[in-house]
């Protein structure tokens, strides 16, 4: 009985390894550099590529080695392929072309073995010796350093290239020896042309969708998409369709995927669960679903925050409902929802996930649910819809959030529409903005929520005045001052007052209230000194006051014994007297008012004018004394006085 003989099945990316410089993809700026040193002759002794997997590293070094031993050279330094070096290179029997994987024999005595072969001369048809390490970042550190000697004195006939996808890890003494080169990833274009040109190869039809979609799982790298494409060819016998080739390789519909960030978008939870349950129910793994999503939630986030100038590998049909769910979400929960999700892929990759499932639906949930999210970024993306709604003159979309009961003064607006109507465009923007300053005021609060509770409540406003004018006027009917609460209000706005005013007014305290004057006690040593400055000071004095208690008063200056400075250590602001207050002057000094001679006089002082102090006035010298309780003594210089 006869036995049937198998021709093994070459893979795509084995069977269409490029074979000259030109017919590498993506690699142009390497691609070059190499052509016109080969050209040149202006090769080096060593090289250093390193990039992600499957972006053509050991390709260009075996390209490099052909060049390097061509006997029939092209002009722009391109190998011929046809030679006989060029032919045993590509077939793997070239001897003096040495690859060595330094993963699997990484030890000092593999190292040894090729610095001793460098050594050694080559064969008759070779030119150059090349040595090909493969993941040399893999070496221990004596291999490493065995390698490092031969580098740094290569033999003439020898070249050296080094392979690796980390080159961090690569001795930088070595990476310092070698001309670096890094490999990039290839773009969605890049990989559907050399997809194409591979299947027209092969007598394959491909419709361009699916192969952007075999493209976009390669992730960039040429080896992945062409093993991708090999599988595809295994399992289509005819025309590669894109709903076939995505059923393929186990990505989540695209349709499923935006049904459920529409439901996101328009905060309907049971929406976004019943499109997970299809898609789980379909046979889709949750992990892989919630990736699915994170990329789309990204794709949307880059269309709209990059107003269509930064490319996304999707087509113009996909892009377009992107373009649409990113403004229906705008930016501030775009970015929630991809910072949700992707924490949400992180813990189901976790080992103490018990069910990736329901951490996904719970994410899905507190995105459907805005007030299931950080109370500040809550209120920003409403801040962000109203924004939008007012630029765009049209009502936002209508949140789950209870609307707020409306003040009690609030009335209804004479352009708002009968009932069953439409709202005219004014009203409907004017709602707006009042909407969107209470955001305003709720985001202030949600940033120091401890700050809220410490607010002093103001007083109310008076209906009959305008808001720019809180303070009543002062023949309004009042209830008579309470001398409690002019003390409370004296402490609480001193601290308050111009640096100079409360210097001067410190040391005056609330003794008693006649009608709506507040009469101050001042120590008698001061008084003199306090009373310009009260009369200077009086409609700032006034005003915090009447801000303070909700009207306008009046206030008067007495000497109060009690008051008086003792130990240096004035009293405390809003201390009560120790003593009953004494009875007022015969002469007392009349109240401040704005017309009064005393102010008009003040009025005409010139502050740059200096005078006489009046004898038996008090200086600053004796105010000093006083307050501080010590002597203020002349300073004499150091040995004067020997």
């Amino acid at each position: 009985m006869g036995t049937v003989g198998l021709v093994a099945y070459q893979s795509l990316y084995r069977k269409y390894r490029p074979q000259r410089f030109d017919e590498l993809v993506g690699q142009e700026h390497v691609t070059t550099a190499l052509r016109n040193a080969v050209r040149d002759e202006r090769v080096a002794h060593a090289y250093l590529f390193s990039g992600p997997r499957g972006t053509g590293k050991t390709t260009t070094a075996r390209i490099l080695a052909k060049a390097l031993n061509c006997t029939n050279l092209g002009p722009e330094g391109e190998p011929c392929g046809e030679c006989e070096n060029c032919t045993a290179i590509a077939a793997g029997r070239f001897l003096d072309l040495f690859e060595l994987d330094a993963a699997s024999n990484r030890g000092i005595d593999n190292i040894r073995d090729v610095i001793e072969s460098s050594t050694l001369g080559m064969g008759a048809a070779a030119r150059t010796k090349v040595y090909v390490l493969d993941e040399v970042h893999m070496l221990t550190d004596p291999a490493a350093n065995a390698l490092l000697k031969t580098l740094e004195e290569t033999p003439s006939h020898v070249v050296f290239v080094l392979a690796t996808t980390n080159p961090e890890k690569v001795l930088p003494t070595i990476r310092s020896r070698t001309q670096h080169f890094e490999f990039t990833l290839l773009s969605v274009d890049q990989l559907v042309q050399r997809l194409g040109d591979l299947c027209s190869r092969e007598g394959v039809q491909a419709d361009p969708e699916a192969l952007e979609v075999i493209a976009a799982a390669g992730a960039g790298s040429a080896r992945d998409a062409e093993s991708l494409l090999d599988q595809v060819l295994a399992h289509e016998t005819g025309p590669l369709e894109a709903e076939a080739v995505a059923a393929l390789f186990g990505g989540a519909p695209f349709p499923l995927r935006v049904r459920i960030l529409e439901a996101i978008a328009g905060e309907d939870s049971p929406g976004a669960l019943v499109a997970l349950g299809e898609l789980l129910e379909a046979g889709h793994e949750p992990r892989r679903a919630a990736e699915d999503l994170l990329a789309t939630a990204r794709d949307a986030f880059l269309l709209t925050a990059g107003a269509g100038r930064v490319r996304v590998d999707a087509p113009e049909a996909e892009q377009e409902r992107l373009r649409e769910l990113g403004l229906a979400l705008g930016n501030a929960a775009l970015v929630r929802v991809i910072e949700t999700l992707g924490q949400a892929v992180t813990d189901m990759r976790g080992t103490e996930a018990a069910d990736p499932r329901l951490v996904l639906e719970v994410a899905l949930v507190r995105l459907s649910r805005r007030d299931a999210g950080p109370p500040l970024q809550t209120v920003v993306e409403r801040i962000e819809r109203l924004e939008r709604a007012i630029a765009g003159g049209d009502a936002p979309v209508p949140s789950r959030t209870p609307p707020t009961t409306a003040s009690p003064t609030s009335s209804p607006s004479p352009s708002a529409a009968p009932s069953g109507g439409t709202p005219s465009p004014r009203r409907t923007l004017g709602a707006l903005r009042a909407e969107a300053a209470e955001a305003a005021e709720a985001a202030e609060a949600a940033e120091a929520p401890e700050e809220v509770a410490d607010l002093e409540p103001e007083a109310p406003p008076v209906a009959s005045e305008p808001e720019s004018d809180p303070i009543p006027e002062p023949d309004a009917p009042t209830t008579p001052l309470d001398l409690d609460d002019v003390i409370v209000a004296w402490g609480s706005i001193l601290p308050e007052l111009p640096v100079a005013t409360r210097s001067a007014v410190q040391n005056a305290q609330p003794l008693r209230v006649d009608d709506d004057v507040v009469v101050f006690g001042v120590p008698p040593s001061v008084i003199e000194a306090a009373k310009p400055r009260f009369k200077k000071e009086a409609e700032t004095i006034r005003a915090a006051l009447a801000h303070r208690l909700g009207r306008t008063v009046r206030f008067n200056l007495e000497p109060a014994d009690e008051f008086a400075l003792s130990g240096g250590q004035p009293p405390a602001v809003g201390a009560m007297p120790s003593a009953p207050p004494p009875e007022p002057p015969s002469d007392p000094v009349e109240p401040f008012s704005d017309d009064s001679p005393e102010m008009e006089e003040i009025a005409d002082i010139d502050l740059s004018q200096n005078t006489d102090v009046p004898d038996g006035a008090p200086t600053t010298v004796s105010m000093l004394e006083q307050e501080l309780g010590a002597t203020v003594v002349e300073e004499v210089p150091r040995g004067a006085g020997s």
